[in-house]
């Protein structure tokens, strides 16, 4: 048994914490003695620890009371595995909370990064999707039509190609490449600059899928947005692929032996 200060103490919480937890019902002594001392057992332990959990997870103290309503009457032993089960269940949607923010996150940089602008509409897209429960179906991978088009080898390169809502470190080249096509898109194909940029793409493009130049034209013809189409890839939309088809023909031209 712990008297309420030995159990504040070792606990790492307030004596006034716990009066306030036993006032609301969420944790009270089990033995309470003449001379007025609380008295914890280790079941109020085991309660103890599953608030504590749940309050590092956000949970309010609201929600947390009905919680251990729920395990209520159960016998010791189930009640602290129900407990430690309930608690690996929210952590891990809480991780997959945090996991789906992060790439949100990801892709609002690099957008802000390509675009040099802050579109209040999207932003407004990102703080609703953050009140939903789930990701809205635009926000989910879309493999189904992916699968119809490519075969398995090529699904398996596909899959390894840098994702804009990660933090892999092969977005920052592509991410300052497209800039550098943005800017330039007005350039004629034979320009140095544009020769230099159609030199970079070709190197980024046999580093992401090697020497599988059918793999390059088939998934670049796939992200091609039709008339009217918005961009498919961020960054890519109609202009900017129809730019780097003329750059790269001249690059791929000038490289053909005679």
């Amino acid at each position: 048994m712990y008297r309420i200060g030995e159990l504040a103490k070792q606990a790492g919480i307030s004596v006034r914490t716990l009066q306030y937890y036993d006032k609301l019902g969420l944790l009270s002594p089990s033995h309470l003695a003449e001379n007025g001392y609380r008295y914890y057992s280790d079941l109020e332990v085991m309660t103890l620890h599953h608030i504590t959990v749940l309050k590092q997870l956000d949970f309010t103290l609201a929600q947390i009371q009905a919680i251990l309503q729920d395990n209520h009457g159960l016998p010791y032993a189930e009640q602290w595995s129900q407990a430690i089960r309930q608690q690996i269940d929210f952590v891990k949607q809480e991780h997959e909370r945090l996991a789906l923010l992060d790439r949100m996150l990801h892709v609002s940089l690099h957008t802000i990064e390509l675009r040099r602008k802050i579109d209040a509409s999207e932003l407004l897209q990102f703080i609703h999707s953050l009140q939903a429960d789930k990701p809205s179906a635009d926000q989910q991978p879309q493999y189904t039509k992916r699968q119809s088009v490519f075969k398995d080898d090529e699904l398996q390169t596909l899959s390894s190609l840098p994702r804009l809502d990660s933090d892999d470190p092969r977005n920052a080249e592509w991410v300052k490449l497209l800039l550098d096509i943005h800017n330039h898109l007005d350039e004629p194909p034979h320009s140095e600059i544009s020769q230099h940029l159609a030199e970079r793409l070709i190197h980024i493009m046999q580093s992401w899928f090697g020497d599988n130049d059918s793999l390059v034209d088939k998934y670049w013809n796939y992200i091609r947005p039709e008339d009217g189409e918005t961009e498919k890839v961020l960054g890519l939309d109609q202009a900017t692929m129809a730019y780097i088809d003329r750059i790269v023909d001249y690059y791929l031209e000038g490289r053909d032996p005679e």
